[in-house]
């Protein structure tokens, strides 16, 4: 296998640890279970060795030099994706009181995340070989982080009536945030393809 097809893999196996993250979170916050965290844990570190992995292979030639800076930005993304999942997760942890994420919005918002890595994680290969696909996923892509967006505002503003202590709040509030971020730096991943497919 060439080094360009290694480091093609290892992106689209890190798509895959996100979108199982994003599920197990997703399952995680709706059964109130909160053992499931460490499934999401585990993926991010799975991540991180996949990422360095093919952070080196780069370093050792695969891929002409201009389309390399993309590249790497591209799998920093993507490790960004789980990240932010392993940042919910944790604080998502931190919550005692777990019926201050009884809000239909946050299911919602956990269900759009699935949705957008599932974009990603099922089409990755076939992004690749035909960019008029890639531009409908983008669209699609976006219009759901647009959602996702409103979603955020939606469930802030439904927490002013919540009577809750103060680090509760930080922590659903932080949970909250970074569910939001989570949808826009798959949203990036997705412009970076599209960057990088309009270089090639």
């Amino acid at each position: 296998m060439k080094a360009e097809e290694r480091v093609i893999n290892g992106i689209a196996q890190m798509i895959n640890l996100a979108f199982s993250a994003c599920e197990t979170l997703k399952r995680a916050v709706e059964d109130k279970n909160k053992a499931l965290l460490e499934e999401v844990f585990r993926l991010e570190r799975d991540g991180d060795e996949i990422r360095r992995n093919i952070t080196q292979e780069i370093y050792r030639g695969a891929f002409l030099p201009y389309l390399r800076p993309n590249i790497f930005r591209l799998i920093e993304v993507v490790d960004e994706i789980l990240d932010m999942a392993e940042e919910a997760a944790t604080n998502f942890q931190k919550i005692e009181n777990l019926k201050l994420l009884e809000i239909d919005e946050i299911y919602s918002i956990l269900e759009m995340n699935v949705k957008i890595c599932s974009v990603l994680s099922k089409n990755f290969m076939n992004f690749l070989k035909d960019p008029e696909r890639l531009r409908e996923g983008v669209i699609v892509v976006r219009m759901m982080e647009k959602e996702a967006d409103n979603l955020k505002f939606a469930i802030l503003e439904k927490l002013k009536d919540f009577e809750v202590n103060f680090w509760d709040g930080y922590f659903v509030v932080n949970f909250v945030n970074s569910l939001e971020t989570l949808s826009d730096v798959a949203e990036e991943a997705m412009d970076m393809l599209q960057m990088i497919l309009l270089s090639l």
